[in-house]
């Protein structure tokens, strides 16, 4: 590749086009992607595990864009259902790039992260808000949300669903309706 000019966005974008083919973003695998040598990387990211957080933000900044867009006006269970299934959709066509974020450990060392998940959490809060009145029930609907998803990526990504009497889409929006009915009535 020829050599491009380096800036953190570049940096990142080429990290994650790593992700995406299988390799890890090591210093000298973006370096080599970029056309350069992996100490000018330094000048961008003090070391591999800031790259590595800059990717979550990154990737969380994206994701809480993308939900944005297409559940505005959503609200209520059909809203949450909706979130729940577009992030689930994403993050299983980026699978590998999932991956990488839910195994970096959460930490408030790298502000742009909190941030950048605090946007997310701020987004489900105002669709839990539309539904559940009280604040212990919108936390339980948000957990009970989270494992459904993150579970479901995980066994879906990983092809542990493999018998095919219900769809996983299927069953997945049906244990979230459920569910959520559940927490609504208590």
């Amino acid at each position: 590749m020829p050599r491009q000019i380096l800036s953190k966005q570049n940096i990142i974008q080429a990290s994650v086009n790593l992700i995406e083919s299988g390799e890890e973003p090591s210093f000298a695998a973006v370096a080599r992607k970029l056309g350069t040598k992996s100490q000018a990387l330094y000048s961008y990211f003090a070391n591999q595990r800031a790259l590595s957080y800059s990717i979550v933000a990154w990737a969380i900044k994206k994701m809480t864009s993308h939900l944005q867009e297409q559940i505005f006006g959503q609200s209520g269970i059909s809203g949450i259902v909706s979130f729940a299934v577009e992030f689930r959709q994403v993050a299983l066509q980026h699978f590998l790039l999932t991956q990488f974020v839910l195994k970096m450990p959460r930490t408030s060392a790298y502000p742009e992260v909190t941030a950048a998940f605090q946007q997310l959490k701020k987004l489900l809060n105002q669709l839990l808000a539309t539904e559940f009145d009280d604040a212990q029930s919108q936390l339980l609907a948000s957990r009970c949300g989270r494992d459904l998803l993150i579970g479901d990526i995980i066994n879906v990504g990983t092809g542990w669903f493999s018998d095919k009497s219900i769809s996983a889409d299927t069953s997945f929006q049906e244990l979230l309706i459920a569910n959520l009915k559940l927490i609504k009535q208590k």
